[in-house]
């Protein structure tokens, strides 16, 4: 087991041991203390707060689910955890006791980085110097969060997809370990020992002890389970680095999504002769591919999805996904302190006719006519420093309408790309 001491967390120094460590992202490893016990609850906190949202909307998209006693709770079910949130200021232990009792129990969303902003600033502030070294993978970065008090993960031994490995971020109470296999070994071992015969395997596993404020890296391809006693939570950070199948396939839906009418008219029977392919006509109008778009082959096609995915994945650190938007309207005035939502940029690229421009904000692509002063208002803001709401109006064109500064700048501040200092 690996003990990094003498490198302060999470800075440039410390990601040069990590990366030495792991052996460039090939070997599991622990790195201990990474985290202060105020600062895993503090992060306690803010998952307990994703939880009140998912109560709100009472849901288990983003792969949420609950296993109580190792059984998966159905939908119906599942409002035994939607009607009970936790309070404000409520501690974990006191939730857990309130609505689960003495029970064994696990819990798993999927997407995390979607629903707490302070949770998902704070993991990419630590990331943000590994991100610089490597680079972003090619479909980006999510953190799965995981509760429980159960013996074992609910899952059982299993291996993740290819392409991602993963980054465990233990925020404690309690202490966890992690069984590995190589997939070679695993594979070997259960030619004749059953697949979740735990008991048969563990004498063959690499054990990881970890406790609250380390944090446990495993590469991909490994066949893991995780055991404990106590309660704890932790954020899984995954890089997503997929097939060349996968990513063209990944495209193609972008494409078609984007640009395929939804409808529901049946097809007639075609009866036209056997090479007149013209019957297919009626079907394509239903792509509607904007005029700048429209004269491109396939690959110039697929070329410009990827670099939309690309700008996307860079303006929101990484992440897959974006937060939601707000909903709120707000109105700024002229004094008013904004800042970009640091460590995040706003990214901007022309169109592919120079028409528009095109603006990625915390992964959402939004698009404005291509003026000049909508450049130097962005790169503005991404100086990073407090700027007056009047200052970063008086970069756009003066003949403009203050309306029209506005509304630019309440997108940015409604997809969460601008923060107002002086609520």
């Amino acid at each position: 087991m690996q003990t990094i001491e003498k490198v302060s967390p999470f800075t440039t120094g410390w990601w040069d041991m990590f990366l030495d460590t792991t052996q460039n992202l090939s070997a599991t490893a622990v790195f201990q203390d990474c985290m202060s016990r105020h600062e895993t609850h503090l992060m306690r906190g803010y998952v307990l707060q994703i939880l009140q949202t998912l109560a709100k909307l009472r849901t288990n998209q983003y792969g949420y689910r609950v296993y109580i006693e190792g059984k998966q709770l159905t939908s119906h079910e599942m409002s035994l955890v939607y009607d009970n949130p936790p309070y404000d200021d409520e501690e974990l232990e006191d939730w857990v006791a309130r609505v689960f009792g003495d029970k064994k129990f696990g819990m798993i969303l999927n997407l995390g980085e979607k629903f707490n902003a302070e949770l998902s600033k704070n993991i990419a502030l630590k990331t943000a110097p590994y991100l610089e070294k490597i680079g972003f993978p090619v479909e980006g970065i999510n953190f799965s969060i995981f509760i429980g008090n159960y013996d074992k993960t609910p899952l059982g031994i299993h291996k993740d997809p290819p392409g991602q490995d993963v980054m465990h971020f233990h925020l404690g109470p309690g202490d966890k370990v992690m069984y590995t296999w190589s997939k070679e070994e695993y594979e070997e071992l259960t030619k004749t020992i059953g697949k979740q015969d735990l008991d048969q395997l563990l004498p063959y596993a690499q054990e990881f002890s970890f406790g609250e404020g380390d944090m446990y890296f495993m590469p991909e391809g490994e066949y893991h389970i995780g055991k404990q006693d106590g309660l704890s939570v932790a954020v899984t950070f995954w890089r997503y680095n997929h097939t060349r199948y996968k990513l063209v396939s990944k495209l193609l839906n972008v494409i078609f999504s984007q640009f395929a009418k939804k409808g529901d008219a049946l097809l007639p029977t075609d009866t036209r002769a056997l090479g007149d392919v013209s019957g297919l006509d009626d079907s394509l109008s239903i792509l509607e591919i904007p005029e700048d778009l429209a004269k491109m082959n396939l690959r110039e096609l697929l070329s410009a999805a990827y670099s939309d995915l690309r700008y996307s994945i860079h303006s929101n650190a990484g992440y897959r996904t974006s937060p939601f938007v707000k909903k709120e309207e707000v109105s700024f005035s002229s004094t008013d302190l904004i800042q970009v939502a640091a460590p995040y940029k706003i990214h901007y690229k022309p169109s592919p006719n120079n028409e528009k421009l095109q603006v990625f904000v915390r992964g959402i692509k939004l698009e404005f006519t291509n003026f000049p002063c909508i450049h130097l208002a962005i790169d503005k803001l991404n100086e990073g420093a407090p700027l007056q709401v009047e200052d970063f109006l008086n970069t756009l064109d003066q003949e403009w309408d203050a309306e029209i500064g506005h509304y630019i700048l309440g997108l940015l501040y409604k997809n969460n790309g601008v923060v107002r200092l002086n609520n």
